[in-house]
């Protein structure tokens, strides 16, 4: 039994579904991306598997019960999540939203314990924002401000970790490093992880299973070698292209084609 997963699952915001009757297990212990075009419903789905968007039919399922009958708080403490547009409070320092990663896991009283001291340092250090703490998070940069928030989801220290768009804002040197951290947090702690993620090159490179979205349906999953054909990238992103093997990952990368 996988610890997240969803059955007959269909989503929407409006009167049109966006997401109808899916069935997925999210890989225990997986670095899992979510890819396709804009609008394909990746992050419709995602929103769903973290309780954000109620279910118009279907169930998603935590640790064998239906999520839905879950308190917030029980949730919260097995599974973290980093939306797509996060809004903090007008005026938050870094160290104080940071911090707010700890709350599923304090008392009544809010007793600030050592376990909360360290899960807070050792997530400002993973993201490289330990000396961006004293700032006000309006006074920094959108690459800046996307770190922060990963590591308020890092504090959570939660089992399951979902991320919508992780990458966006961040240059090509921090998006290479967030998706070496989310590996490194994999490898050591068998973290689950599940992305949204829109560069295909870099989901294949540090990912282990690929779930590929068009039309609000799934069209294919599995490992990048299995998922990544010249073939899925026309159907899914319309786009003519060469599959090649990376020559440091020996993982697909994708050429445009012309």
């Amino acid at each position: 039994m996988t610890r997240l997963r969803a059955e007959g699952l269909t989503l929407g915001y409006d009167a049109q579904p966006i997401v109808r009757d899916l069935d997925v297990t999210v890989l225990d212990g997986k670095v899992t991306a979510i890819v396709g075009a804009n609008a394909c419903g990746k992050s419709t789905l995602l929103r769903g598997l973290a309780r954000l968007l109620r279910p118009r039919a279907g169930t998603v399922v935590l640790d064998g019960r239906a999520m839905a009958e879950l308190s917030t708080l029980e949730v919260a403490k097995v599974l973290g999540l980093l939306p797509q547009a996060p809004v903090a409070p007008d005026g938050i320092t870094v160290a104080d939203l940071v911090s707010r990663g700890r709350y599923p896991h304090q008392g009544w009283f809010r007793t600030w314990t050592d376990r909360d001291h360290d899960a807070v340092a050792r997530a400002l250090d993973a993201t490289d924002t330990a000396d961006l703490v004293d700032r006000p998070l309006r006074q920094l940069s959108g690459g800046q401000r996307q770190r922060v928030w990963v590591a308020m989801a890092l504090a959570q220290d939660t089992d399951l970790l979902l991320l919508d768009e992780p990458t966006t804002f961040l240059d090509i040197n921090h998006q290479v490093e967030l998706l070496r951290l989310l590996r490194k947090l994999n490898g050591e702690s068998g973290k689950t992880i599940v992305a949204v993620l829109h560069d295909i090159n870099l989901a294949s490179r540090y990912c282990d299973h690929i779930i590929a979205m068009a039309g609000g349906a799934i069209v294919a999953e599995g490992s990048p070698a299995e998922v990544i054909t010249a073939e899925l990238i026309a159907k899914v992103f319309g786009l003519e292209c060469v599959v090649l093997t990376d020559p440091v990952a020996g993982t697909p990368i994708i050429v445009p084609a012309g």
